[in-house]
């Protein structure tokens, strides 16, 4: 199956929600405001669907700052912190959709940003590798409908942007979701992306690389000569170490997260 556009990617979601009988959605617990979709939220409440929301990625967040996230978001929602990744809170969210199930057996989609977990929560859902997963945003294709246990049928489906979002590269590479080899001019992102990191954690880059600076600039300079992104004549390839940068805070390599609000 061929990439679909933002557009029809949002069509296949709605018709998803529409016939699923509980939602869960995935968000970043690096960035909860930034990776939850209202959009998905508010199409929920209108079709009178229940959902609940997972904090995938809790491995890069302090305990303190997860458990203060949750008591936040559950004046709104059901809500879970875990890592899909490392199985970390994981029986949680089994507990919660059964507990928030209409009923038994039940059909959950699975929705939110692209590369926040959705399918590797599957695969662990399921127990074995059933939904392939990378960290390039925008892997997943389109729906999957997976049983992954006798009473629960699960549909992961394609991350999707609000088309308000679409042309917004530097947001959508804060909130990772966005292939940096896709993007045609990769600096300016990554510059209001190390402005953020900087925010949370000033001692990001000196944690990953080794490095002190605190010009945004400066920091892909010498990040890309750390990594060898060079061109003819020692010159340092910006372009390069700038989707560098991004790829290693998609990964989780460049640690920040952002605290209760």
């Amino acid at each position: 199956m061929s990439r679909v556009s933002y557009s029809e990617a949002w069509r296949r979601v709605k018709r998803i929600l529409e016939n699923c009988d509980l939602i869960v959605e995935v968000i970043d617990a690096r960035e909860p405001v930034e990776t939850r979709s209202i959009e998905i939220e508010k199409l929920a409440e209108n079709l009178g669907k229940r959902v609940i929301i997972a904090m995938n990625k809790c491995d890069l967040v302090p305990l303190e700052v997860l458990k203060a996230w949750k008591k936040i978001l559950e004046k709104e929602y059901p809500t879970v912190f875990l890592s899909a990744k490392y199985r970390l809170g994981t029986r949680k969210l089994i507990v919660y959709i059964k507990k928030y199930a209409p009923s038994i057996p039940v059909k959950v989609a699975i929705v939110g940003y692209p590369n926040v977990g959705k399918s590797t929560i599957i695969n662990y859902l399921k127990g074995r590798h059933v939904v392939e997963t990378s960290s390039i945003p925008g892997w997943t294709i389109g729906e999957q409908l997976v049983r992954a246990k006798q009473w629960l049928l699960v549909i992961d489906t394609p991350g999707i942007v609000p088309p308000r979002e679409i042309r917004n590269e530097a947001l959508l590479v804060i909130k990772g979701a966005i292939d940096p080899g896709k993007l045609e001019d990769p600096i300016i992102p990554t510059l209001k992306l190390i402005e953020r990191i900087l925010k949370y954690n000033p001692d990001a880059f000196k944690e990953r690389y080794g490095i002190e600076e605190r010009d945004p600039y400066r920091i892909i300079e010498l990040v890309g000569k750390l990594r060898g992104c060079l061109l003819k004549g020692g010159k340092v390839n910006l372009e390069e170490a700038a989707r560098k940068i991004i790829r290693d805070w998609i990964e989780g390599k460049i640690r920040y997260w952002v605290p209760p609000q």
